[in-house]
């Protein structure tokens, strides 16, 4: 490789990307449950041992995490379809006063900003079809339901055969690199369970602070807005302003824009009790990469596989940091995702203290 022109050799690596990212396109309904079972299978991986250890069998350790796992899972969506069919059940009301909002939204443009009826009109028909477009983006959703059920036939097969996953990568790297290649995957089996934990604990932490301050705005569905919300905010960095930001909009159509404006106030609040408190000293300390690299990584995973990309990547890009992390050649990348290297330049208690003296 080496005898071919430098640009030469930089033109087949970018076509390599190219034809990687082609191919996670192309075989999206094959890798996106795949790729979730395996996050599910690190996530249930330590109970697993854990029950392995007391003598009760893999298969049988398999079927009652699984089956406990749907369980919940199941609850849990059955309790959000209880949410929104008392939604459902005030469309005619909502409508009422959507329509009525709209009307006022468009005096009030074109008094101040001297808007035409035909503009507005025309702005009007852009958002139905957007609307039109979100439909049919759940209907293609709904139409793999068949394949998210795949989920737990992938995960009960990933942890039953884990050995087996484990020798295959000790034969593939060979001898000489095999105790680096069970390092990787022990410090992945230990860090991608812990983040997924800790990601679930500021997910529930997130739904009560949501659904306690739309209920104190006396915000309508305060749960289903709450919990909303709090989905969203599994997305790093950009959860938190899809999920406010679709409330936003639905309080705004719905109820009225002083109350649109609480919603602004608490995004904030909450927006600093999460990046401060709640992401630090819950799963910020597992997968440590920087803000840049994590934003990047979002867009990318969005632009790929949509929003199982965004949700999904963070915990991979952690696994892919601990690959460079211990082999010497991928370091430097290793380097680059993490956050060392810019400690005194964050903003933290102890340097907070130093700049008031109060570390004294």
């Amino acid at each position: 490789m080496d005898q071919y022109p430098t640009s030469l050799r930089y033109l087949i690596r970018l076509l390599l990307v190219f034809a990687i990212i082609a191919t996670l396109i192309i075989t999206r309904q094959l890798l996106v449950p795949l790729f979730f079972s395996i996050l599910f299978a690190y996530l249930l991986y330590p109970t697993a041992e854990k029950m392995e250890r007391k003598g009760i069998p893999r298969i049988i350790t398999n079927f009652i995490l699984i089956i406990g796992s749907l369980a919940f899972v199941l609850g849990a969506v059955y309790l959000l379809t209880l949410l929104v069919v008392t939604v459902t059940d005030d469309l005619p009301a909502i409508k009422e006063r959507l329509d009525t909002n709209i009307t006022r939204f468009r005096w009030a443009l074109g008094r101040t900003f001297g808007v035409t009826a035909e503009q507005l009109d025309s702005i009007v028909e852009s958002i139905r079809g957007s609307g039109e477009y979100v439909a049919q983006f759940f209907t293609g959703t709904a139409n793999t339901l068949l394949t998210i059920g795949l989920i737990p036939v992938y995960t009960f097969l990933l942890l039953f055969y884990r050995d087996k996953f484990r020798t295959f990568v000790s034969m593939l790297v060979g001898n000489d690199h095999e105790d680096a290649a069970q390092d990787i995957i022990d410090q992945a089996a230990e860090v991608v369970p812990k983040y997924l934990k800790g990601l679930f604990i500021v997910f529930l932490i997130l739904c009560g602070l949501n659904t306690l301050g739309f209920y104190l705005f006396n915000i309508k569905y305060a749960l289903l807005l709450g919990i909303i919300a709090a989905i969203f905010n599994l997305i790093p960095y950009l959860g938190t302003i899809i999920g406010y930001g679709i409330v936003f909009l639905f309080v705004l159509a719905t109820q009225s824009p002083a109350l649109s404006l609480a919603v602004v106030i608490q995004f904030f609040i909450v927006q600093f009790i999460e990046n401060n408190i709640l992401t630090p000293n819950i799963t910020g300390s597992y997968v440590e990469i920087n803000p840049l690299v994590t934003i990047l990584s979002l867009i990318a995973g969005g632009m790929i596989w949509g929003l199982p990309g965004m949700f999904m990547i963070i915990p991979y890009l952690a696994m892919f940091k601990i690959v460079c992390e211990n082999i010497p050649e991928l370091q430097p990348v290793g380097y680059l995702l993490g956050t060392r290297g810019t400690e005194r330049y964050s903003i933290t208690i102890t340097s907070v203290k130093k700049i008031f003296g109060w570390d004294k």
